[in-house]
């Protein structure tokens, strides 16, 4: 494992974006986001996803100038055509939309269309944190996941991403695939050699499977049965129907569609706390809530309750400090991709990498 600090990931990751065509600024934000989710811990969403991007880049399949606009809009929302940009982008520039309506109506939504896979739901959520909001965030994939009691891959894993402010507590941010889990550790799980927990996926036919190649060949199971896929119809309904993107088959795969765009869907909203009660007052009650949690009593066998998003602010903390420690699959990935962009030259090596 290649221990690596987070700002040599975002730089790195800026450099490959630039290095693909991409607008420095654009570059910068994309490379941000993907090195905060391997800080929070998020290590499918992070650097490991440079590769499946520069490949969609290089075939055209994501536009690297994007003429990012609104299509219609009203006080309190409005609908984005992402112009089939970096999902990343097309996400951040739509949330920074809501959260100025927000400002200015106490409460915002935005629906966004025609763009790509955007990493981590909590970032954007936490966007909302910087200036005292709620934050709610969903995304629709490309099909995943098989609706209960099928094992046709119609929906994605379609996650869902919500952030609360605290005072001096850690803010509740809780970031959740509607699958049992999300694509990616399925993936993580194939790069360890590892069998799957049984109940995670079926195969192509539909029957229980822990060998993760065959999971990617078959879909993903719904958390909670039939509560999971209620939950991602509804998130396909608002990102997909609502925005004006594509929904379930329809959606482009990040890995599969080699042929045409994702069109992927994302809902945003953000809720202005002061227009409800004193942001003080709110983040004191907040804090109380929280520390009842925090302070009942364990269950048999466990040491400590957590609140959502408080072992990844304490996992950003740590990695902050200690650094990342990739996958070494991870890094010959990133290696192969630095060779043939030009970064690195044909004989370097991992410690060439990073600055």
């Amino acid at each position: 494992m290649k221990t690596v600090f987070g700002y040599q990931l975002e730089e790195f990751s800026r450099k490959v974006f630039v290095a693909l065509g991409i607008p420095e600024e654009d570059a910068k934000v994309s490379a941000h986001i993907l090195a905060q989710a391997d800080l929070r811990g998020i290590d499918s969403h992070g650097v490991a996803r440079l590769a499946i991007y520069a490949k969609r880049l290089k075939l055209g399949l994501i536009n690297k100038y994007p003429n990012i606009k609104i299509v219609h809009e009203k006080a309190g929302g409005a609908i984005v055509d992402g112009d089939n940009g970096l999902g990343q982008v097309v996400a951040h520039k739509a949330m920074t939309l809501c959260l100025n309506k927000a400002k200015e109506n106490g409460v915002a939504a935005v629906g966004v269309r025609n763009s790509n896979h955007f990493g981590i739901g909590a970032y954007y959520a936490m966007m909302a944190l910087e200036e005292d909001m709620i934050g709610i965030v969903a995304t629709n994939t490309s099909p995943l996941m098989a609706p209960f009691g099928g094992k046709d891959p119609l929906l994605g894993t379609n996650p869902i991403a919500m952030a609360v402010p605290a005072g001096e507590q850690y803010p509740v941010v809780l970031d959740m695939a509607t699958s049992l889990v999300p694509r990616g550790k399925i993936e993580i799980y194939a790069r360890k050699g590892e069998k799957l927990p049984l109940g995670w996926a079926i195969d192509a036919d539909g029957r229980p499977t822990q060998d993760p190649a065959e999971a990617l060949k078959g879909t993903l199971l719904p958390m909670g049965g039939p509560k999971g896929y209620g939950l991602s119809m509804m998130v396909d309904l608002f990102a997909g129907v609502l925005s004006g993107a594509a929904v379930g088959g329809n959606i482009g795969s990040l890995f599969g569609n080699m042929d045409r765009p994702q069109n992927v869907g994302h809902f945003m909203m953000a809720i202005d706390v002061g227009s409800f009660r004193p942001i003080d007052e709110f983040k004191a009650a907040m804090d109380e809530y929280i520390c009842t949690v925090k302070q009942s009593t364990p269950a048999e066998g466990v040491k400590e309750i957590f609140l959502p998003g408080e072992i990844e602010f304490i996992k950003t903390k740590e990695r902050i400090e200690q650094g990342v420690s990739l996958n070494p699959v991870v890094v010959e990935n990133l290696l192969t991709l630095a060779r043939e962009l030009g970064l690195v030259g044909p004989n370097a090596t991992a410690d060439d990498l990073f600055d």
